[in-house]
């Protein structure tokens, strides 16, 4: 029915207190912007449209404005609440991401600090790697580094040494992937029951890998003699060259990371000349 007048009762908070001090406009003026804003909050159709316009022109007045601003605010506190409230119901609980989903993928996109771009790109032009694999594997790097307290740049010295980057690497004895974990020495370093699957998985494969060589520095008492015991050189005379190989690229790694990309790359030239 639309001939409801706007002077009727509406319902709307009671027990509001009016504006004070200088601000305190005519009780009638007070009741008409209630039931207005009212109306606007919980009409609909042309009675809500009448409302609105009162409103506006109430707020128009500059004289008015003070005063009509602190009943729109009390008028219209427990509607947004409820709203508010509804909103929060209405949301989703959230779920904690599994281990899987928090962990980063080969070819998705990675932004990186400008340090770890450069080694980014001197690894890809050094290995032959896709710019987005080479990014992702930089990325968790740094993530194992922090997680185990290791320097990335020595996690990233072991991969290249011992897989040139292959993820799926393998070699005579059973070592796999880019850090050459044995699967079946390290069952407790994957959290996924088939180890030899997990081992292949590259994100996996480095965090395992990074476990390990925190593990055997800290018991070797320093980077050159942990990287001997990760070979499996801790009780033989010589690791073949092993650890030096592995530190040398580390320096070149450092050289890419201060933006001479060019100079590591020369350097790891001469190397592999044997020079």
């Amino acid at each position: 029915m639309l001939e409801t007048s706007l002077a009727e009762e509406v319902a709307f908070p009671e027990a509001l207190p009016r504006p004070q001090g200088n601000a305190e406009i005519p009780t009638a003026k007070s009741a008409l912007v209630r039931k207005a804003f009212a109306m606007v909050l919980q009409g609909t159709g042309l009675l809500s449209v009448a409302a609105l316009t009162i409103l506006f022109i109430l707020l128009a007045v500059p004289a008015l404005r003070s005063a009509v601003a602190p009943v729109v605010a009390q008028v219209a506190a427990p509607v947004m609440a409820k709203l508010e409230g509804e909103a929060r119901a209405a949301e989703p609980e959230p779920v904690a991401p599994s281990a899987a989903s928090a962990s980063l993928k080969i070819g998705e996109p990675v932004s990186l600090a400008t340090a770890d771009e450069r080694v980014a790109q001197y690894l890809a032009r050094r290995y032959h790697i896709a710019d987005g694999a080479v990014r992702v594997l930089v990325a968790e790097a740094r993530s194992a580094g922090l997680r185990y307290q290791v320097d990335p740049l020595l996690i990233l010295s072991v991969m290249a040494v011992e897989s040139s980057l292959n993820p799926y690497a393998q070699s005579a004895v059973g070592a796999t992937g880019l850090m050459q974990v044995m699967p079946g020495a390290h069952l407790a370093e994957f959290p996924s029951q088939n180890a030899r699957r997990a081992a292949l998985d590259p994100i996996q494969n480095v965090q395992a890998g990074t476990a390990i060589l925190a593990d055997t520095i800290r018991r070797g008492g320093s980077v050159q003699r942990g990287l001997q015991l990760y070979v499996g050189a801790g009780n033989l005379p010589d690791d073949g060259g092993y650890a030096s190989h592995v530190l040398a690229e580390m320096a070149r790694l450092k050289l890419a990371a201060q933006g001479r990309i060019g100079a590591a790359l020369m350097a790891a030239q001469r190397t592999d000349r044997g020079a």
